[in-house]
């Protein structure tokens, strides 16, 4: 008998361990393109043939350290957060505008570095899979509870809700009216 949760996520955290996880790697992988402006595939690149390096040792960094390395090791995740990660290097202009769209108050320049990365995700994810909009919405929310600030998973969710509407229109359209049967009694 194991002890291992084949529900585990990284750092304990439950959920699907491939794509959930995978989410998480590609946050990591988008926050680290925003150090390469004009760069983003080669910084893809680099990220995967030179990974991040954080101390273990340290009590703050350590449990985060470990957790990137499981990300990392993770074939399942390694390979959404590719998937995720690319369509939004190969897309990045249309989604950064889908998101400014959506966004009636902020531009995306001015949005927390993780808020703007997770709504980035969850553009990419309505845009080109068929994950169900409310898993896509529910996994920024809870990634930015997980590494946002206070009120990150407030307002990725309000945005993330509002892209979902966009991107994926799920409002049936209003029936029309149906003609007036002139042989009718009224």
């Amino acid at each position: 008998m194991t002890d291992h949760d084949p529900n585990q996520g990284a750092g304990g955290s439950k959920g699907p361990p491939g794509r959930a996880r995978g989410r998480e790697l590609a946050l990591w992988i988008l926050c680290h393109l925003e150090s390469h402006p004009g760069e983003e595939r080669d910084a893809v690149e680099l990220f995967w043939r030179e990974p991040p390096t954080l101390e273990t040792g340290d009590e703050f960094i350590g449990p985060i350290a470990a957790e990137l390395r499981a990300l990392l090791d993770d074939g399942v995740a390694g390979r959404w957060a590719r998937r995720l990660t690319q369509a939004y290097v190969n897309d990045m202009i249309s989604v950064d505008a889908a998101i400014e769209l959506a966004s009636k108050r902020w531009r995306l320049e001015r949005m927390d570095r993780v808020d703007r990365n997770l709504l980035r995700l969850c553009a990419v994810e309505l845009r080109a899979e068929k994950t169900p909009r409310n898993v896509v919405v529910a996994e920024v929310v809870r990634l930015a509870a997980r590494y946002g600030g206070d009120r990150s998973p407030t307002f990725v969710n309000g945005l993330a809700e509002a892209l979902a509407q966009a991107l994926r229109d799920v409002t049936p359209p209003e029936p029309e009216p149906e003609p007036e049967d002139p042989g009718a009694v009224t």
